[in-house]
């Protein structure tokens, strides 16, 4: 049997698929946040929409209509894609550090928690580190970029100074144009000037 877990687009829904012998199982599961979406089942036989964590409906071919839908307990679960969800790589780890207004200098709470990234990144093992720079919607926007910019490059050197690996990272800017909490422009939000970690 090969078994695989699949996200579908835009974090609609996770589901597990197994295809065996011409047949296809889907069934949905939580995301690794826990959040429960939803996936339709369609063939040209007719469609299943999937709402719960657990349900389930099989396939027999592309004219076949999918079974009704059950419930997969934990054991079918186990049983079925145990194999694949052991290799499952474990969802990213984001870290959001704060910076004083206008500036590079990152707030005390936030300077404490570098060592804490760091630790993290050796812990899973990282495959990639992402550093993305954010400003509020205070000053201009080329300003914005490039205070965007010296603060993701600053946090990059922190990681690299305290030893995480400068070879598995990716520093972006994206200045004032993606705010955490959406403010009219001109407003000094300290919610908004921050970097963002992501451990892969």
């Amino acid at each position: 049997m090969n078994s695989a877990m699949r996200c579908l687009a835009a974090g609609l829904a996770c589901v597990l698929l197994a295809a065996c012998g011409g047949r296809s199982t889907v069934v949905l599961v939580p995301d690794p946040d826990g959040h429960v979406g939803s996936a339709e089942v369609s063939t040209a036989g007719g469609k299943q929409v999937l709402a719960k964590s657990g349900d389930m409906t099989k396939v027999a071919g592309g004219d076949a209509p999918p079974s009704a839908v059950s419930t997969a307990g934990a054991d079918y679960l186990a049983r079925t894609f145990g194999e694949a969800l052991a290799i499952e790589p474990p969802p990213p780890e984001k870290f959001t550090l704060y910076f004083e207004t206008g500036t590079t200098t990152l707030t005390a709470e936030s300077a404490r928690a570098v060592a804490a990234i760091v630790a993290a990144s050796h812990k899973r093992r990282a495959i990639g580190i992402a550093v993305s720079g954010h400003t509020d919607t205070a000053g201009s926007i080329a300003l914005n970029e490039r205070l965007a910019r010296e603060r993701a490059e600053f946090v990059r050197q922190l990681l690299v100074g305290q030893g995480a690996e400068f070879r598995r990272m990716a520093v972006s800017s994206h200045g004032k144009g993606n705010p955490a909490v959406p403010t009219a422009d001109g407003v000094a939000e300290p919610r908004n000037r921050r970097v963002e970690v992501i451990l892969h």
